[in-house]
């Protein structure tokens, strides 16, 4: 092994080393937010969260927010994964260089954390302790936590905001901020409707950052 690919290859795994950190710390703190809720000290600050962000029925804001329901579920974050992954494969390679293999890869994550988080929905929705249904929904008893619409499409946003950065195909510093701007208007409307609590949103948030960090983990240790 080349001196360069050696310290490529080093600089790559004390890369992983810190997303496994990163996914294990947004896992603890997920586990423990799943315990409050369960034990609903979350219920006060839910209640007044709501009360600050719900839209009354009829008002154009909750029909808007209404219409953009189907945003943040797995057909439409899915197919942003999908997106994201061709592009990369496809993206052009650097002026007079191969284009790199670790693009294939950085594919797979991104791809990858669309996959996990649509496998961990309907686990979370049937084994985590759940609280009380938020007014919004007419169905009593309907699964709200974590929030699906911040799960997914946070999950998928971060893994494509780290690889295009990696590959010097996006700044991080706009894709970051768009990559946490997605899942906020996707879970953000349905506080709207008052179909989710503030805390599912947050373990939405916590859930992503953690299969993110592992999907793009893998990545490094790959050689990204």
């Amino acid at each position: 092994m080349k001196r360069s690919d050696r310290g490529d290859r080093e600089d790559g795994l004390k890369r992983a080393l810190a997303l496994g950190a990163t996914a294990a710390v947004a896992a603890a703190g997920f586990g423990v937010l799943a315990a409050a809720v369960a034990r609903r000290d979350t219920a006060r600050a839910d209640h007044a969260a709501r009360k600050r962000t719900a839209a009354r029925r009829g008002h154009p804001v909750r029909n808007a927010a209404k219409a953009m329901a189907p945003a943040g579920k797995w057909w439409t974050y899915i197919p942003g994964a999908l997106g994201a992954s061709l592009y990369l494969l496809r993206a052009a390679a650097p002026s007079g260089e191969d284009r790199p293999r670790s693009r294939r890869t950085g594919a797979g994550a991104v791809f990858l954390a669309g996959v996990m988080a649509t496998a961990l929905n309907p686990a979370f929705d049937r084994w985590l302790p759940q609280p009380p249904t938020p007014p919004g929904h007419r169905k009593r008893n309907k699964a709200v936590f974590p929030s699906g619409h911040a799960f997914g499409p946070s999950a998928v946003s971060l893994a494509a905001a780290y690889v295009l950065a990696r590959e010097g195909l996006a700044r991080p510093g706009v894709g970051f901020p768009a990559a946490l701007a997605i899942p906020a208007v996707t879970a953000g409307a349905r506080m709207l409707q008052e179909k989710h609590w503030a805390s599912d949103i947050l373990g939405g948030y916590l859930g992503g950052i953690a299969v993110a960090a592992v999907c793009v983990a893998a990545y490094e240790v790959a050689g990204g």
